[in-house]
């Protein structure tokens, strides 16, 4: 007699209408998804500043008005200037750019050493790779303003509720989490702590020295200030020279142009005070180990350029950090606890097998 329970079709049907839902609800977040993640990682990153202000107000939705107010007025309004502004320094920039650009300098570097340094060819054909990919980011935020408004308004929301909302819907996640509850806590520790350490110990550092970066072009008079300052800013995310790879080589070329003063003024700006800041704030915004590997950073921030154009300096790294942390965390409380036990039961064994 077969003891074989019936198959229930119901499931089955349940398990395809829920698929089929999933994947249409995707394709509605799709076209704000990075709005969506952008409102997520604020609501975390911020939480300190909410949790300030809601114990001076008394009221959490007054403090989570006021953060939202802050966001829109300190980072959107500022971001939409930026970006217009760059879009057309950039545009500017490439415009002015053809073989004659690189003369003089090109012509003092066969002069010193030899003709195997020309490297007009070589460089118009990365000046032309590199404006196709810095301009098709920077199109991808500038989108339709319709789009605009409606990604803002669904990422305030975000940033709205989870502010109010955001620490019982993690209680919540811990416990529907398949692990315990104590990894649970440990995990949604996790998350805060990685995503902290991204915005404000590497995109804070980086716009900060992007700014700076920005203002010694402008007092030594180079021109595209704000386009420089947003490539110094992308460069600070790489380990070693970093802001250097932008101020440097600057530098030298305005040396070599007949400006030592500007060129000098330059190098040593760049390294004591764009590139100094870094080892200044650094060490006071992170602290408790939550410091993120270079690579990551620099894998994520790239990546996230070119997947979600300008917002993915922020939503990049913070990605590729967070995925990092749950390898490691996986890594830690199953691999390394699944090995301990399986080698505490293996010498119980022998222990046995001798006694």
């Amino acid at each position: 007699m077969d003891n074989k329970s019936p198959v229930n079709p119901g499931k089955y049907i349940f398990i395809a209408i829920l698929l089929i839902l999933g994947f249409f609800c995707f394709k509605l977040i799709q076209p704000f998804l990075s709005y969506i993640l952008l409102g997520l990682i604020f609501s975390v990153a911020l939480n300190p500043i909410y949790s300030a202000l809601s114990n001076k107000f008394k009221s959490k939705r007054a403090a989570s008005i006021v953060t939202v107010l802050l966001v829109l007025l300190i980072i959107i309004i500022p971001t939409f200037f930026i970006v217009g502004s760059l879009v057309k320094q950039t545009t500017s920039f490439f415009g002015s750019i053809n073989e004659e650009s690189f003369t003089s300098f090109n012509n003092y570097l066969v002069e010193h050493l030899g003709p195997k340094a020309d490297l007009t060819e070589r460089l118009t054909g990365i000046v032309s790779t590199f404006q196709q990919f810095l301009l098709s980011s920077a199109f991808k935020i500038a989108g339709s303003v319709t789009d605009i408004v409606i990604g803002l308004f669904i990422m305030f929301s975000i940033m709205y509720y989870g502010f109010l909302q955001g620490e019982d819907r993690m209680q919540k996640i811990s416990h529907i989490a398949p692990f315990s509850p104590e990894r649970g806590y440990a995990l949604i520790n996790k998350i805060k702590n990685v995503t902290k350490a991204v915005i404000y110990g590497e995109v804070l550092i980086a716009l900060a020295q992007g700014i700076l970066g920005g203002l010694g072009f402008l007092i030594v008079g180079i021109g595209n200030p704000i386009f420089w300052g947003f490539l110094i800013a992308v460069f600070a995310f790489l380990p070693l020279l970093g802001s250097g790879m932008i101020t440097i080589p600057a530098g030298i070329i305005l040396i070599a142009t007949n400006n030592a003063l500007g060129g000098v003024f330059l190098l040593v700006y760049g390294l004591a005070v764009v590139g100094g800041i870094d080892y200044m704030l650094r060490p006071k915004i992170i602290s408790g180990g939550s410091e993120i590997h270079p690579l990551t950073a620099l894998i994520g921030v790239f990546g996230g350029l070119k997947l979600f154009g300008f917002t993915g300096i922020i939503i990049g790294p913070t990605i590729a950090a967070l995925f990092v942390a749950l390898v490691s965390f996986y890594y830690e409380d199953y691999l390394k606890a699944n090995t301990k036990k399986k080698v505490l039961s293996d010498n119980k064994k022998k222990r046995n097998k001798k006694s």
